[in-house]
């Protein structure tokens, strides 16, 4: 192994293997190292401050921008609460299982307790949550005119209440693969809601678009008890959707050039969903004889627009 000693002249720095250390004259003069070992070792102590000067510095800044996250977290929750109000928005959470799951509801300025309202329960798509789902569909506008009861389920992921999706069997990411299930949060959350306001048990609806309308297939099939009508937008069934237990009344909506949810079935040429799947939609040709067969329904009617 070979070592290394610093010498510096009053042009260059060498470096000089310590076996010929004494001859050093080559270099420099030997009364000068003493100084040079100074100036080495005041560069090093330098060194070893200013670094401990940067860990602390960034140390206080991260302590300032967590306060300042902190403080605009709550600010921003504040003024949603605020305009959730304003446009008679609520959100509230359920326990399900021993697991917090939140929806926001919306009552319409005419409800009146001991008044039943129907209610629509809408679920929105994958990787979207409950107030991407009230600012995109228009429901709670509509229930103001139409006089019912809408309430916007939250799915469930990794990031808080962002890119959450809902356990359809075959679908969707972090819910299908933790096997959350959303057919026990919806049934309870029907039950709680029927016990807290006034809402009409034989009126209730479901819809959702995308993931929320593989779910909408799914609670159409496990609860007919309690549900109504459903109205899936952009969704399909799996080969494992369990037989209905009970005749839906349903509308189904598909575009034609879906890539997210094929036509024709089979996985989703879409990056983002193909991975989130563990098997295969089936057509909407299948979905709907799926219906119908399980239904005793003789008749069908289709549109195109």
């Amino acid at each position: 192994m070979k070592h290394y000693r610093i010498c510096r002249n009053s042009r260059s720095m060498k470096f000089v293997q310590a076996h010929d250390f004494l001859d050093l004259r080559r270099f420099c003069c030997v009364r000068h190292v003493p100084s040079l070992l100074g100036f080495v070792w005041f560069d090093v102590m330098k060194a070893k401050y200013l670094t401990a000067l940067i860990a602390l510095t960034a140390v206080l800044t991260t302590i300032v921008f967590a306060q300042r996250g902190e403080r605009f977290r709550k600010m921003i929750e504040a003024r949603r609460a605020e305009r959730q109000q304003r446009s008679g928005l609520s959100t509230q959470e359920i326990d399900v299982k021993g697991v917090k799951r939140s929806y926001i509801l919306h009552l319409p300025p005419t409800y009146k307790k001991g008044v039943k309202l129907p209610l629509v329960i809408a679920l929105h798509g994958g990787g979207g949550n409950a107030e991407n789902m009230v600012n995109m569909s228009g429901f709670s506008e509509k229930a103001d005119k139409e006089n019912f009861a809408v309430v916007y389920p939250n799915g469930s992921g990794r990031f808080g209440n962002i890119l959450l999706t809902f356990n359809a069997i075959g679908c969707c990411s972090y819910a299908m693969k933790e096997k959350v299930d959303d057919v026990a949060f919806i049934s309870k959350l029907i039950d709680k809601l029927a016990a807290d306001y006034s809402i009409d048990t034989k009126r209730v609806y479901v819809t959702g678009f995308s993931n929320g309308a593989l779910l909408t297939h799914l609670l159409a099939a496990e609860l007919p008890d309690k549900i109504a009508a459903a109205a899936p937008v952009a969704g399909a069934i799996f080969a494992s959707t369990p037989k209905p237990k009970g005749k839906v009344a349903m509308l189904m909506i598909h575009g034609e050039d879906d890539t997210a949810v094929p036509l024709n079935g089979g996985m989703s040429t879409r990056s983002i969903v193909n991975p989130n799947q563990s098997e295969p939609f089936k057509s909407v040709a299948d979905t709907t004889r799926y219906w119908t067969v399980n239904s005793n329904c003789n008749s069908m009617s289709r549109s195109s627009f």
